[in-house]
């Protein structure tokens, strides 16, 4: 999954795209507990990704999100 994939997805749950860049932390983002879990969520029902919601709550940045979930991809 690119940056762009993963923008879209957030932006899809509410969030505002200026926040969401690759250095912005998951706070500056946005990206609360709740939307961590409905992240989660979506990645699994909707692109069958299967990221652990406890990998996502550890992901510092976006930039470090989308590197988890470019991993679980591959081996989905």
């Amino acid at each position: 999954m690119t940056f762009d994939d993963l923008k879209t997805v957030l932006v899809s749950l509410g969030l505002d795209p200026a926040d969401i860049t690759p250095e912005s932390t998951r706070e500056e983002a946005g990206l609360d507990s709740l939307l961590l879990t409905e992240l989660a969520l979506v990645l699994r029902r909707e692109r069958g990704v299967p990221v652990p919601e406890e990998e996502l709550y550890a992901a510092p940045t976006v930039t470090a999100i989308e590197e988890l979930v470019s991993r679980y991809a591959e081996v989905a």
